[in-house]
C-alpha cells in the first residue's frame, strides 16, 4: 500500500503545474479503485485540492499555506481533457484590449461543452456555455475582439470600436494592450 502511495506521489510530482488529475490518468500504475482511494487520502491530505467531481489538482506548499495553480492553466488542463474550447468571458476580454476600464472580479470563462463550476477554495472558476461562433477563433487576439464587442452589445460595442479605431476609421497606431503589437491601418 505504501509502495503504491509513493508510485503515485513519484507520478503527480512529475506533472506540470495546473494539471488536473482524475483517477482515469492513473490506472497505468494502479487500478481504478485504488487509483480513486489514493487520490481522495492525498486531498485528505492536503496535497491535492479537489477541484470538482473526480477532479483534482497538486497544490504547492508555500510559507502561508498551500497554494492552488493559477486559474488560466486549470483551464487549459481542462481544455486538454475535454477537447472542447475553452476562452475568457467578454468583460476579461474587454478590460484586456482597453474597450472598458471595468476589472472582473469573477474568473467566467466560456465553452461550447458542458458548463461547470470548478472550485479552488474561496477561488470559483465559472465555465459557461457559449454558441460555437463565439469561440471559433478560440484563444487568440481576434476571439477576444469578437467576445468583446458581443459583451459590449451593439451600442456601447459601435460608439466603443469608432473610439478605439480612430476618427479616420483606421488604426491610430497606439499600442494595443498585447505586448509586442502595435495596432496600424488595415488590421
Amino acid at each position: 500500500m505504501a509502495k503504491q502511495t509513493e508510485i503515485v506521489s513519484r507520478w503527480i510530482d512529475a506533472q506540470p503545474e495546473g494539471a488536473l488529475l482524475r483517477s482515469l490518468d492513473l490506472e497505468h500504475l494502479v487500478n481504478r479503485d485504488q487509483a480513486s482511494r489514493q487520490l481522495v487520502r492525498l486531498a485528505r491530505h492536503g496535497r491535492l485540492r479537489r477541484v470538482a467531481r473526480g477532479m483534482y489538482v497538486a497544490v504547492t506548499a508555500s510559507r502561508f499555506g498551500p497554494v492552488p495553480p493559477p486559474a488560466d492553466k486549470l483551464v487549459q488542463s481542462l481544455t486538454r481533457i475535454t477537447g472542447h474550447a475553452i476562452v475568457r468571458h467578454g468583460a476579461a476580454a474587454a478590460s484586456a484590449l482597453g474597450l472598458t476600464t471595468q476589472v472582473p472580479v469573477r474568473q467566467i470563462y466560456l465553452t461550447d461543452g458542458r458548463a461547470r463550476t470548478l472550485n479552488l477554495g474561496k477561488q470559483v472558476i465559472e465555465i459557461r456555455r457559449a454558441p460555437r461562433w463565439m469561440l471559433v477563433l478560440g484563444d487568440s487576439l481576434a476571439g477576444d475582439v469578437v467576445i468583446a464587442l458581443e459583451w459590449l452589445g451593439p451600442d456601447l460595442a459601435e460608439t466603443t470600436s469608432a473610439s478605439w479605431l480612430g476618427a479616420s476609421g483606421g488604426m491610430t497606431g497606439t499600442p494595443c494592450s498585447k505586448p509586442g503589437l502595435t495596432c496600424r491601418r488595415g488590421w
